[in-house]
This record gives C-alpha cells, sequence and structure tokens, in this order.
C-alpha cells in the first residue's frame, strides 16, 4: 500500500476519486446527473499529512460537483486539530458544502471543530435539515449528529421535512437502517475506514463482533435507500492503509432516476 521512500518511511498514496451511481426512485428530472462529492474521516494532524489533505479538496473540485458533503471525524484527539482542519479543508467549491460531525470531533472539541468549519463558509447540520437548490429543484439535506457518542436524534433531524429527495448525512454507517424507515432516499457515511487494514475472514468477523455490519461501499437498504460507506481520506492509528476496499478516496456519488419498472 505504497512504496518506501529514501528514509524507508512508507509513502502515503494520495486519495483517488471513487464515481459511483445511485439509482433514486422518483427522483426530480432535474437532479438526474447531479455530482455529490463525499470526504469523510480526514484526521488531520500527525497521522494525516497536510498534502494529503489538500490532495483530497483538489481531486474533490476537480470533480465539479453540484454540493459536497463532508461525513466527520475531521480531527484525531487533540484540540488544535480543530483549527488545522478549519486550515487544511478550506477551499471547497460547491454551491453548498454541507457538514456533519463524528465520533472523534466530539472526542476532541465539538465547538471547536463545528466553528473551523463554519469558518470555511460550511454549514454544519446537527440533527437538522436544510433544503438545497440544486439545477433549479429542491433536494432535502439531512445531518444526523454522531451516533456513537449519542449526539443522534432522528426525531429533531426529519422534523419539518417536506416530501422531495432525501439525502442524508451521517458519519456511523450502522444508523441506517433506523434513517431509511424515516423515509431517506440517500445515506452518506463513513467512519470504518474500510477496516483500513484489511484482512479478509479476519477484519469482518472483528468489525462485526463490535457492532460494524458495513465495511465500504454500497447497501441497499429496503427497496428505496441506498447506503454508501466510504473508506474516507485520512488515517488512525497507523499511517498505512492495506487490503481490499481500503483506498483511500473521495467518492463522487451521481444521482440517477430510477426506472419505476
Amino acid at each position: 500500500m505504497g512504496l518506501r521512500g529514501h528514509s524507508g518511511a512508507m509513502a502515503v498514496v494520495p486519495p483517488r476519486v471513487n464515481h459511483i451511481e445511485v439509482h433514486v426512485a422518483n427522483l426530480d428530472p432535474r437532479h438526474d446527473g447531479v455530482r455529490i462529492a463525499q470526504l469523510s474521516d480526514i484526521h488531520v494532524g500527525h497521522m494525516t499529512p497536510a498534502a494529503h489533505v489538500r490532495a483530497a479538496i483538489e481531486v474533490a473540485n476537480a470533480a465539479k460537483p453540484d454540493l459536497i458533503a463532508l461525513t466527520g471525524d475531521y480531527v484525531n484527539w487533540r484540540r488544535h486539530e480543530a483549527e488545522l482542519a478549519g486550515d487544511q479543508l478550506a477551499g471547497l467549491v460547491a454551491s453548498r458544502v454541507v457538514a456533519v460531525l463524528g465520533n472523534h470531533d466530539y472526542f476532541t472539541w465539538g465547538a471547536g471543530v463545528t466553528h473551523a468549519l463554519e469558518r470555511d463558509g460550511y454549514e454544519v447540520l446537527r440533527n437538522q435539515h436544510t433544503v438545497a437548490t440544486v439545477r433549479g429543484a429542491p433536494l432535502a439535506v439531512i445531518g444526523v449528529d454522531d451516533p456513537i457518542t449519542r449526539h443522534d436524534d432522528l426525531d429533531a433531524a426529519f422534523r419539518g421535512v417536506q416530501p422531495m429527495t432525501r439525502l442524508v448525512l451521517c458519519h456511523a454507517p450502522d444508523r441506517g437502517p433506523s434513517i431509511a424507515a424515516r423515509g431517506a432516499d440517500v445515506v452518506l457515511s463513513g467512519h470504518t475506514h474500510g477496516g483500513q487494514i484489511y484482512i479478509r475472514g479476519i477484519t469482518d468477523r472483528l468489525m462485526k463482533k463490535v457492532g460494524m455490519n458495513y465495511r465500504r461501499g454500497t447497501f441497499a437498504l429496503g427497496e428505496r435507500t441506498t447506503l454508501y460507506v466510504t473508506p474516507g481520506v485520512g488515517f488512525s492509528g497507523v499511517r498505512r492503509r492495506a487490503g481490499e476496499g481500503t483506498a483511500a478516496e473521495v467518492a463522487v456519488l451521481t444521482l440517477r432516476r430510477r426506472d419505476p419498472s
């Protein structure tokens, strides 16, 4: 998962772009082809090099997304990383950049991370929703606060949401089935890093043992809802990703109208 430089240290592989099509029933025709870039699990600071973060920003902007979704864990454990997150994540370009917090953000300094993201002009949704006008049509964007630290409140997050396509951001994917039951069309999550160090037959078993049932990729939750779990951008624990489905990525999801038949 990388090349060793002259110092013998493991070189960090830049984030790739991963294109995914998501088919949505009753999608407004104006939203067919809408692109959403998702960045998650940045973990700025001593684990994730600033150049790696900036490469992710460049990849996201190059996709020319209509909307950018940030799905949590911008920091590791240290309060000063909140300021770093604001600095390193600046410059994302889309009509709206919408974010939720993750467990590491709350472990570290939730208010500080929120302030840093808002300083960049990004919207942090904490059990709230907003309506984004995308290509002339309304899209509900719902932010479910971090379930791991028990800040989530689905009643508050969905309160007042009108009938329209519903995009939900939630850091932890295992909240997905409960979110799907509220009538979500697309749920974007992170948290898992794809296992980060993935060993077939072992990593999956260990993740399920601690209640993590969605490692990475696309999952159908009932007849209506699609969950996408990105392995994310940064590193936690070790500065390495290895194994199938763990590569650092910026996900670019394209909405497509599902054929009623």
